[in-house]
């Protein structure tokens, strides 16, 4: 080998290397720069975010769920809600998206949007539960509790006895079918009254009163008060919240006000600072901001910076 052909091949090598490692320190420099989101005083709580805020601007595909893990990623949330409501998703989508999210260190619960006494219930949760059993955090597979019962009916305050008894048959075998995926099944609160009278109608409070102990709850902060068909005294909700933190797996962080849901998290009718002691007390950790649908992806940007302002403001978060 002549020196000029020695001199230009120690001369690229030296190239190669400077060039690897600035590429190296651009990296750890962009992982330094991620921002985090943690609980100050409640530390093993986790903050993320349901993909349904996102429903009518990104809806659900392949591609735009990808979109969501980035964004939960770069603002340094920790696991999303991801919110399919009739399954549409196929299973090898989910398992892509398991894969995306676990490289984004960002964990995944799975969500569809029927009541327990959907006619399409059924058919719809048994691709649910095969696709929630492929991905990584809460081990979470939720429904609605109540469904087109109450769509049809805006006077109807709660179940009847016979819809109740259904409800709980269906919950009962959902909830055992999602322990064979390795699942936990839980039912959000929703339209239904908190109690029923005991003679016309029933309320989650006697749904959770006789369901098997396997079937779990999934907190909505805001429905006893903004969707509820009769609305729940505070401290009412608290009670039940306190009775049932056995039964409860996450919740959807959202704010109502004069009985109506908000377009960003504020002071909620119920203290967050209630519900988020009562959780770190019992070690449930999941937390799903969850906020009025836009059409407009920007708007449910800003609103969710807005929210995530309100818990700093609060003392609740830190951003890191």
């Amino acid at each position: 080998m002549t020196k000029g052909m020695s001199y230009f091949r120690n001369f690229t090598l030296s190239l190669l290397i400077v060039w690897a490692l600035m590429v190296f320190l651009m990296g750890s420099s962009s992982q330094a720069a991620k921002q985090q989101l943690l609980f100050k005083k409640y530390t093993n709580l986790k903050l993320g975010f349901t993909t349904q805020n996102f429903i009518k601007s990104l809806p659900v595909t392949l591609e735009n769920e990808k979109t969501l893990i980035d964004y939960a990623s770069d603002k340094g949330f920790s696991w999303i809600e991801l919110r399919d409501p009739s399954a549409v998703l196929t299973l090898d989508e989910c398992r892509e998206i398991a894969d995306y999210a676990r490289r984004k260190k960002i964990e995944v619960g799975y969500a569809i949007q029927k009541g327990l006494l959907d006619n399409e219930f059924w058919e719809i949760f048994s691709r649910a539960v095969k696709n929630a059993a492929v991905f990584e955090g809460p081990k979470t597979i939720r429904s609605l509790g109540c469904g087109p019962e109450f769509f049809a009916d805006k006077n109807k305050k709660g179940w009847t006895v016979s819809e109740l008894n259904k409800a709980i048959e269906i919950a009962n075998k959902a909830a055992k079918k999602a322990k064979e995926f390795g699942l936990q099944y839980v039912a959000e609160n929703a339209l239904e009254v908190l109690k029923g009278d005991g003679i016309r109608y029933f309320g989650i409070t006697e749904f959770f009163a006789n369901v098997n102990p396997n079937v779990g709850w999934q907190f909505d902060t805001a429905n006893f008060f903004s969707a509820a068909r009769v609305w729940t005294k505070p401290k009412d909700a608290r009670t039940f919240l306190e009775k049932n933190i056995g039964k409860m797996f996450y919740i959807h962080l959202k704010t109502s006000r004069d009985r109506k849901a908000q377009p960003f998290l504020s002071d909620n009718e119920l203290d967050f600072d209630v519900i988020f002691s009562t959780m770190s007390k019992h070690n449930v950790s999941y937390i799903a901001i969850e906020l009025v649908a836009l059409e407009n992806v920007d708007e449910m940007y800003k609103n969710h910076d807005r929210s995530i302002e309100y818990l700093k403001t609060r003392g609740f978060i830190s951003v890191y």
